[in-house]
């Protein structure tokens, strides 16, 4: 599992500690799962704040293993499993659809939606993703994306990934934390932007600020 970084643009004036802040962002959280089948797969989940008037979201990426890892380290020609990004799935996961996957991250529902699952449609295909807590074959969390091209609606494209205790707690962590940055954006301090403090005396007819 591992993260991606990105670059955020800088306010107008930054502290150290600013600078220090938008350079150790990481919007990407990363899943390998790569098996001696060949029938593993691979999740990308890049989270994009709120700006402005446009709202937030997650999107996630997942592709299905390609080939099995071969070779030896010790020889020098160990060569990993790789995936099949080029015909990955993608899905905008809006604060609703991250709701209703912490439900069952939290153990409040067994599936999204009694095991309907999240309903994405556009003018090119028809989406479904579902997240199950399940117990056989194996213990841990299915998370499920189907996605039936308009164009060719006799073929569907499937990629399942199961996420055991540990990451599913870690990932049910990450996307409740990520909610606040998905409705409201990052916070900055107006301070160092050259606006007012925050925690100034509140004037009549107004509320403290909320944080």
């Amino acid at each position: 599992m591992t993260n991606g970084t990105n670059t955020l643009a800088a306010p107008t004036r930054t502290s150290d500690t600013d600078t220090a802040t938008l350079r150790t962002y990481r919007p990407r959280l990363s899943f390998y799962h790569a098996n001696g089948k060949g029938s593993g797969s691979a999740a990308h989940l890049e989270m994009v704040p709120a700006t402005g008037e446009r709202d937030g979201a997650i999107y996630m990426t997942l592709a299905q293993q390609k080939s099995v890892a071969s070779g030896s380290t010790e020889q020098g020609t160990r060569q990993h499993a790789t995936f099949d990004w080029q015909n990955r799935i993608t899905v905008k996961l809006n604060f609703t659809d991250l709701c209703q996957m912490l439900l069952v991250f939290t153990g409040q529902a067994a599936t999204i939606s009694d095991g309907k699952g999240l309903y994405h449609d556009n003018r090119s295909a028809t989406t479904v993703i579902n997240l199950t807590h399940q117990t056989e074959p194996y213990a841990g969390y299915a998370l499920e994306v189907s996605r039936r091209a308009k164009s060719e609606p006799e073929s569907t494209a499937r990629i399942r990934m199961l996420f055991n205790a540990v990451e599913a707690f870690g990932l049910g962590k990450v996307l409740e934390q990520a909610l606040g940055v998905v409705a409201f954006g990052i916070p900055r301090n107006p301070v160092n932007a050259g606006s007012a403090p925050l925690q100034r005396e509140p004037q009549p007819d107004e509320e403290a600020a909320p944080f």
